[in-house]
This record gives structure tokens, sequence and C-alpha cells, in this order.
């Protein structure tokens, strides 16, 4: 068995086993071990996966028969029908939902009223935040949801950031009878503001203003939220779901990430800031009196410029509006985290000594599932102070574990276990050829061979993840979010990928990067400059421009020999439907398929093992005017996988353009 551990108890009970097998059994035998151990994310055999393999040999040869080859092989297969049933059943950190694939009303308000209740689970009373940025909430079962959680845990603040459409009183939103009846209750820990805009032209056939979409100054077209316990994110959802019953008759997705995952960390941590920075922007985030009192306010001087009486509504003051801003003060670390924070948690808490024990246990052999599964493979933790032990208890977190090359510092890199030498040129290959596309191209890498990275294969990921936003107040510039950490720019190839010499590692195109404005056009052209000639590039897409920055790389991938297969909405897409015939007939590869029955209101593309999704169409003005989000997932093939599988049921339901 390769670099497997098996706990005490484990090698009691899997015994009978290995002493009943001849040679031949005994081999494989042990790659049902070690299959077995690898179910929690690690490579230790525990008691449960111990009883798993015994239970599976148990369906086979009867409690001390001998045990066959044969036997044997049927004992691994039957194994591995429980592996697959256990690693079904552990949480994902990162997962993605669609409605096509039924149960869409019960299983979407499951999702979302469920990543709320989980962290309220985790906080055990500690305080919870629940900040939504969100387009359109007509879902009066979810509405009544948040006002009964925010009724029974007073230590939950729902904060409500929504478009300006939601205003109305007539069609059912829910955020002003929130305002209501969270007003009426006095539930202080339920607030509601609203994105200002002036989306009114007047109907002179009606004799009053009208809302008209196309004269909006900017939607407020995020869909999700993140759930913080004692300011840290814990939870988040986005995709391209609204709050309404309408969406789950859509083809819709909605996506959940959780912390365990270290890299969702880094887009969740970035989700906050933006809505920090949205919220606290007085010029575009209205308390719910505030934006009655505008909407009164552009009306009147409507009805003004058309000589027309008005009789101005009756509005109470403006509600308290205090700036917010999340404070880190949870205690919680993760002791599968080779970070710099988490490192340091530990280093307060235990030896300098014990500490490197702890980390040499998880570069060796994996993540910690549980407390007791620590103790066990660091025996001298025992020995530690009874303060600590219980210090540890209450604060340790098991995240996913594992260090990713496109994320992690030198002082992470050294913790793994490389050399300062090692370390320091990772990072600067990274920063000179951008994001790594497998562990592999770390053979590029100066001081990293074959067997080096063999052996971190189990430590070492290449995922990424990565945020990107769009914001405006009306009357000025475009923003790339309203965090000022998402300003600047963004490295991607300078050109796009060609046909590289055999057993090249790194593409030729990597080899010289460009500095982008960091908006939610730079991760699509990354992706589709790194995409390869013969490669394909799947996209489902609500609403698509052919002036957009987005269609610009997509065309330029074309040219290189890209194949392109792409899923639209039937309505709004005319002009860049006839654009893509006429680039066909042009002899490109490029197919299209258009859903008409159903409002296909996806927004989402990839390729390989890369994928972008998020609340932005392919559009200037989600770049230029509304505020939206974008988020790359890059070497993430489960998920990925995911994508692929709900693109061939679109494309199924898709008639060819």
């Amino acid at each position: 068995m390769v670099n497997i551990k098996i706990l005490s108890e484990s090698r009691a009970l899997i015994a009978p086993l290995t002493t009943a097998a001849d040679a031949d059994a005994s081999k494989i035998l042990d790659q049902a071990i070690e299959e077995a151990a690898r179910v929690d994310g690690d490579r230790v055999l525990d008691q449960f996966e111990a009883d798993a393999l015994r239970s599976a040999a148990e369906s086979i040869v009867p409690a001390g028969q001998p045990i066959t080859a044969a036997a044997a092989g049927q004992i691994r297969s039957a194994l591995a029908l429980r592996i697959n049933e256990l690693k079904a059943q552990r949480t994902q950190s990162t997962e993605v939902t669609f409605t096509s694939e039924g149960a869409a009303l019960d299983k979407f308000r499951g999702k979302i009223v469920g990543s709320i209740e989980e962290t309220l689970r985790r906080a055990n009373g500690r305080p919870v935040d629940v900040n939504v940025m969100i387009f359109a909430f007509t879902d009066k079962v979810l509405g009544d949801k948040l006002l009964e959680l925010a009724k029974n845990n007073p230590n939950c603040t729902i904060r409500l950031l929504t478009d300006w459409t939601q205003l109305a009183t007539s069609t059912g939103c829910q955020p002003p009878r929130l305002a209501k009846l969270a007003a009426e209750q006095g539930l202080t820990n339920l607030v509601i503001k609203f994105k200002k805009d002036n989306p009114y032209v007047w109907s002179d056939s009606k004799g009053r203003p009208n809302y008209v979409h196309t004269a909006t100054k900017g939607l407020n077209h995020h869909k999700g939220f993140v759930a913080l316990i004692d300011g840290r994110p814990e939870k988040m959802t986005f995709g391209s779901f609204n709050w309404s019953v309408g969406a789950t008759g859509n083809y819709e997705n909605l996506m959940l990430l959780d912390r365990a995952d270290v890299e969702n960390r880094r887009i969740m941590d970035g989700y906050q800031k933006e809505f920090e920075g949205f919220w606290n922007n007085d010029e575009v985030a209205l308390t719910h009196n505030q934006a009655k009192r505008e909407k009164d306010r552009l009306y009147r001087e409507m009805y003004a410029a058309h000589n027309k009486p008005y009789s101005p509504s009756t509005i109470g003051p403006d509600e308290a509006d205090p700036v917010y801003q999340a404070s880190d003060r949870n205690a919680a670390f993760d002791i599968n985290s080779l970070s710099d924070h988490d490192a340091q948690q530990l280093g307060l808490v235990v030896s300098k000594t014990l500490a490197k024990k702890i980390q040499s246990e998880l570069r060796n052999y994996g993540r910690f599932d549980c407390w007791t599964e620590l103790l066990a493979r660091v025996p001298d933790l025992a020995k530690a102070p009874t303060w600590a032990r219980e210090k540890l208890m209450a604060n340790l977190e098991y995240g996913d574990g594992g260090l990713s090359i496109n994320s992690a510092s030198v002082d992470e890199l050294r913790r793994l276990g490389l050399s300062k030498k090692q370390s320091e040129a990772l990072v600067a290959f990274r920063a000179s050829h951008g994001a790594f596309e497998s562990l592999e191209e770390l053979d590029a890498v100066a001081g990293f061979g074959q067997k080096t990275i063999d052996r971190l294969r189990e430590t070492l990921n290449d995922d990424q993840g990565l945020g990107t936003y769009s914001a405006s107040v009306p009357g000025q510039q475009a923003t790339t979010g309203w965090a000022s950490e998402h300003h600047g720019t963004f490295k991607i190839p300078s050109a796009g990928a060609g046909v590289d010499p055999a057993g090249t590692l790194v593409p030729g195109n990597r080899t010289s990067l460009t500095d982008v404005e960091r908006d939610m056009a730079a991760p699509v052209t990354d992706l589709l400059r790194r995409a390869k000639p013969g490669d394909t590039y799947r996209m489902a897409m609500y609403g698509i421009s052919a002036s957009s920055p987005e269609y610009a790389a997509l065309k330029e991938a074309l040219n290189r020999g890209v194949k392109a297969r792409i899923v639209l909405y039937k309505s709004y897409n005319e002009g860049a439907i006839a654009d893509l015939k006429r680039l066909k007939a042009q002899g490109l590869d490029v197919e299209v398929r258009i859903i008409s029955s159903r409002v296909m209101h996806e927004k989402f593309g990839q390729v390989g093992d890369d994928v972008f999704n998020g609340s932005a169409n392919w559009s200037s003005s989600s770049i230029t005017k509304h505020t939206e989000d974008r988020f790359l997932f890059r070497n993430m093939p489960e998920l990925a996988d995911r994508f692929v599988e709900e693109f061939a049921r679109l494309w199924e339901k898709g008639k060819p353009a």
C-alpha cells in the first residue's frame, strides 16, 4: 500500500481479511484498503472505513473462510459501490443545482433556506449575518421564511439589497412587504434597501409615468447572498436564479459555496466586500422610506413637467442607516489548512513542536476528519495542557485541505514542505505565465521534476476561483465593483493558444501576459484565449450582444480553430444569432441552438475543466451600467462535468438556429 496509514482499531477490524487471503488476493485487498482509506479525502483508514470494507467482504465470503483472488476482486467491486455511496453523502463544498433536473421549486427553496439554517446551526448562538443582493424577489414562501428566521433568531441579521423594480406593491414584490412587517413587528434584524434608479418615461396615453426597462439607469442584477458567523463568510449562493416562483419554470442554475474549500473563501470574502461597498454607498443604496421619497420626487417632477396634478404619498421618517462593515471575530480555524492565518492560529494554541507534528501528519497522510481521528493520528496531542485541547476542540474546523498552486504564497508552500528556492520559483513562474492549468506544468518550473510532482500530488491542487463585478452610479463612469478591492487589472494571455510542439508543457501564448481591466469580460477572454484549436467551448446565455467584448474574444477563438456550441434564448438575441450564422457561413466551427418554449435564463460557459457562471449576460450594459457578478472556476473537472451535463440537456431541448 502506498502512503496509507491504518489506525489501530481499523487494523483489528480488517485483520481477519488479511489473514484469510492468499498472496494474490492480498494484492487486490491492499488496493481495496487504499481505496477505502481515501473516502474522507485523506489517506487514513479509520474505523468507519474499515467497517465498510469488512461488511463488503462478509457479503461475499463468510467470516473465517479463505479469500481467493476472485473473491477479493468481488469484495473490491462491492466496496467500490459503497464508497460511491459514502462520497455522495459527504457535504460538497462547491455544488450547482439546475431547474432542468426537476422538483425545482422545493429544491431551490431548500438550497437557499437550508444554507441559512445550516449557518445558524454552526453558529450555535453566535452572531450571524445574511447579506443578500437580489434582482427580483416575489416568492412569498421565501419571504415568510426570512421573516420567520429573523423572528426566531435574534442573533441573525438579514440585510436585503434589491433592485428599484421591487418597490412595486402590486406585483407580489417581497422587499416592501418585508420592510413594512419588520417595522410593524419591531424587527431591527431584518433590514431592506433598494438600488436607486429612474426607469420612468411619461406615457401620454396613460397620463402618468410608466416603467420602461430600457430606461433603467442601472439594475441591481445580483442573485445571491453570503452568510457570515462572527463576521466571517461561511456559505454563499449565486447564479442565474431570481427568488420567484416563476423562475423555477425557467432554465436556471443556483450555485452554493462552503468555506470548507480554501478557494471558495476568496470568492466569499470578495462577495462580502462587494456587498459592503454597495450597502454603504448612500448615492445608490436607499432605505425603504428613502426609496419611496425618491420615487415620489421623480413622479412629482414628471407630473409638473406635463402640467398634471399630483397627489404625493404619505411617507414616514427615514430609517436609521448606520455604516455596516463585517469584522472577523471568529476564533475558529481550519486544522486542515496550511494557510498563513490558520497556521498562526494553531501556533497560538499548541507548542511549536506539536504544531509541526500536526502539519507533518497533514502533509504525509492528508486531512483530519474529526477530533477523534486527530488524537489517534497525533498521539502527542493528548499530552498537551487541558486548556489547549479544550480550546482546540471548541474552535477547530475540518476543511477540505490542500493548497492550490494558483494562489498559495511562498510561506504556505514552504509549510507544505517545499524549499524556499522551489517556493519562490513557483510563485515567480505563476506571475510571468499566468495561472497554472495543471500540476504537470510544474515540470517547467526550475527545481521541480516528475518525482517531486508525484510526491506533492496528494497535497497540492491546481484549483482557482475568481470573482469579478460591475457597478455604476447613475451618471458616473462604471467601475469593476463597489468594493475598491475589485478595482485594478487582471493578467491574461496576450494572444490565443495555438498548436504547440509535442511535449510542450506550457502553451506558448502564456509566455506573454497582458494587463486588462478587471471587469467581467476579463475571465471570459482569459478562458477563450487559453482554449486550443480543436477544443470545444460550450455556452448557455440568456442575452448576448455581438458588440460585447466577450463576443470579440469568441470570434478570435473561432478563427484559431476553437469549436463553439451555443444555446441561446430566442428573445432579444436576433442580432447575435444572425452574426453567428454569418460566422458559420464563413467556415468557422460554430453551432447555435435556440430555446423558445421556456425561458433559458442561464449565463455560463465551459472549456475543458474551466467554467464561468454568474448573473451577467454578454452585453456592454452588463459591464458599463448594471450591478452584476461573474465567477471563474479553473481546473475543476467535477464542477465542469456538471455544466457539461446541463449543456447537453439544453442542447437537446434547443432547435437549430
